[in-house]
């Protein structure tokens, strides 16, 4: 199928059209309304009135939205993981056990530093970033994955940490 590149145009054309429309009809009818036919307070009745409805379907979205957006949010899924892999990163190297995983499991990354910052990157078969957090000497950072595709992952280290920064990287396996 060929791309049609002349309707985004076309598109946006006609909505400058009914907007331009629209403005002009706002337009002439505030024109012919004279302000001293319309006696202060029920304009101002009116306002207030619109005000009140507007401020209570606001309200009642932000609920909306926000109810439907926790059940989004990694926290709230709660529930045990499947396997909990021991992260520890040092100059320059990655210790993860276990390095073997199970696809499709719920994994949690408890990862730490022994010495410095380090960020603990995770790429796919792929090369595609998939997770990442901090490795922080005395502080145990987690990182929750499900992984679907079996395969070699590679960590990398994303915060430069020293010299052979480049040289800290290490594996793990997704089995299926």
């Amino acid at each position: 199928m060929t791309p049609h590149y002349g309707e985004p145009q076309v598109a946006v054309g006609i909505a400058m059209v009914v907007i331009s429309a629209l403005l002009a009809a706002v337009f002439v009818v505030g024109w012919r309304q004279s302000v001293a036919d319309v006696p202060y307070e029920r304009v101002q009745a009116v306002g207030y009135w619109v005000r009140k409805r507007w401020l209570a379907f606001l309200c009642a979205l932000l609920v909306v939205v926000i109810g439907l957006s926790l059940f989004e949010l990694p926290y709230a899924r709660g529930g045990t993981h499947g396997t909990v892999v021991t992260v520890k990163g040092g100059q320059f190297f990655w210790s993860i056990d276990p390095a073997r995983i199970r696809a499709d499991v719920p994994v949690r990354f408890d990862v730490t530093s022994l010495d410095v910052n380090h960020g603990f990157g995770i790429y796919d078969p792929a090369g595609h970033m998939i997770g990442s957090v901090q490795a922080m000497p005395g502080y145990h950072n987690k990182l929750d994955l499900t992984f679907h595709t079996p395969g070699v992952y590679h960590v990398l280290c994303l915060e430069y940490c020293g010299l052979d920064h480049h040289l800290m990287q290490a594996s793990f396996t997704v089995a299926p």
